[in-house]
């Protein structure tokens, strides 16, 4: 049967200021601003643990829009992200999500008008069929189809997350036997950029000033097909490409590196087709300064914080429907030095693992597409380092010499899978825990877990040359979905440590 999930208050589609045509919600003056605040923190609390169940009622069974005589049935259905496909005429008329009731041979036609401030589609799974994407406010397609193959298909919108609050059901005879068959997988499209996948070496140098300063932060948001995957096909190399959600283009988007005490600003820009945000969680303040750093295409949204809390943080877009936002790419990381900074090491680099989930299984050459229900199980195709399976190896490998300390910042995007970090071959020499750099680090650790939403600090020093692994040590995510990074340390070998 198809899910009738409920997304949570806080990944309620909200319009934008733009949209209405007014300034957002403030809290009232004098004693109401704390009942307000308090009405506020349940909803993201509630949002987070259970969901509501209020906003997304879901309409019963219905009726097809036609008395079932004749030969031809027809359904109009009006497309909103926040109420799914609400029927428009006959039997299922106000109806949210219903059954499309059909019988075997009959001609069905369903008429799809878009009502909402963003793009909708509709296909039938099963049948394979789909309308165009329709334009926001007023799009509308109509899809005509024989309804030759008895059982239960869903019914859904396949822009990325949409499907999780617009899915129905056509229920063709008594709804039991046939399958749902998959369409192969498209060709691979052309890319914006070859590799979203961010060096691992890319990131600033530690900050060498003891004084606090104001700092800019800039992300702008871009949506780019790329390469999530090289295919090896009977000796000959195939892409798999993949549309992802970005800050600034790669993923992970930008490490950022403020001091505490710090003024941070920052200037976030949507070159998108959607409603993009941004939640840092190292803000003091509601909503880690996503109700403030949203905007919809082409807009812009300026937030100033003061660094507060020094460690190391997650920043990602916290726009409906956040998982899949996330799962798309969009998440990084932000250093909070503390007063006096890290200790000094040779070499830093910056890594972060994602889940992604798609319809057809990693080693399919062709044009990787987002499946929601594939999300809603928390059953990725792929997990990676960095945006793409494999992706640190090759030209992407991290780099150093033997005697070098190195440093690692990983962290994890998620949305889903908690992470079992692990370089095999080697030790952590030192641990700050769940991104801690106050406390005493941890010592001579081999696998450090860290949760989606979260990050950590690693450093080791390196006695002997060779490739090293890196891997989440749930290892089928390595081995068979992606999450590997090669670490190459060069040198001359050390017999007293290590001697084949």
């Amino acid at each position: 049967m198809a899910r009738k999930g409920r997304p949570s208050s806080w990944d309620e589609y909200q319009p934008l200021q733009e949209d209405v045509g007014g300034a957002p919600p403030q809290a009232p003056p004098g004693p109401g601003a704390a009942l307000w605040v308090a009405v506020v923190v349940l909803a993201l609390v509630g949002g987070v643990i259970g969901g509501t169940v209020v906003s997304y009622l879901r309409g019963t069974p219905s009726p097809a829009g036609g008395d079932g005589q004749g030969n031809t049935v027809t359904f109009v259905l009006e497309a909103r992200l926040l109420s799914g496909f609400t029927g428009a005429e006959g039997a299922i008329a106000g109806q949210r999500n219903p059954d499309l009731n059909v019988t075997v041979g009959m001609t069905v036609v369903i008429t799809v008008r878009n009502l909402d401030t963003m793009e909708h589609n509709l296909l039938v799974e099963g049948y394979n069929v789909q309308t165009a994407m329709l334009s926001p406010q007023g799009g509308s397609d109509t899809i005509t189809f024989v309804a030759s193959q008895e059982g239960t298909f869903a019914l859904y919108c396949t822009v990325p997350g949409h499907r999780i609050t617009m899915e129905g059901r056509l229920v063709v005879g008594s709804g039991t036997g046939g399958g749902v068959t998959r369409p192969p997988i498209g060709s691979a499209k052309e890319t914006d950029v070859p590799s979203v996948s961010r060096n691992p070496w890319n990131l600033p140098r530690p900050l060498s000033r003891n004084t606090s300063a104001t700092v800019d932060l800039f992300l702008n948001v871009r949506e780019l097909t790329s390469v999530i995957q090289t295919v090896n096909e009977s000796g000959m190399l195939h892409p798999a490409t993949f549309t992802y959600w970005t800050y600034n283009g790669t993923v992970p988007g930008p490490f950022f590196r403020v001091r505490v005490g710090d003024t941070a600003v920052v200037h976030f820009s949507n070159s998108g087709t959607m409603e993009h945000s941004v939640d840092f969680h190292a803000v003091t303040g509601p909503g880690g300064g996503a109700g403030v750093l949203r905007a919809g295409p082409g807009g812009s949204a300026q937030l100033t914080f003061k660094a507060l809390n020094p460690g190391v943080f997650v920043y990602h877009c916290a726009s409906p429907h956040i998982p899949t936002h996330i799962s798309l790419g969009m998440y990084g990381l932000i250093l909070v030095e503390p007063a006096g900074g890290l200790p000094p090491v040779d070499k830093e680099f910056y890594v972060m693992q994602g889940d992604i989930y798609t319809h057809w299984p990693a080693g399919e050459a062709g044009h990787q597409e987002q499946d929601d229900a594939a999300m809603l199980e928390e059953n990725p195709t792929f997990v990676v380092f960095n945006g793409a399976f494999q992706a640190l190896t090759g030209t992407r490998a991290l780099t150093a010499d033997r005697n070098d300390t190195i440093r690692i910042f990983f962290g994890v995007g998620g949305p889903n899978l908690v992470s079992s970090f692990h370089i095999i071959g080697e030790i952590f020499d030192r641990v700050y825990n769940q991104g801690d750099v106050l406390s005493p680090p941890l010592q001579s650790v081999q696998t450090t877990l860290v949760p989606p939403g979260g990050a950590v600090i690693v450093e080791l020093y390196l006695d002997v040359p060779g490739d090293y692994v890196l891997v989440d040590h749930s290892l089928v995510r390595a081995i068979d979905k992606g999450a590997v990074g090669i670490l190459t340390v060069s040198g001359l070998p050390n017999p007293d440590v290590y001697n084949p």
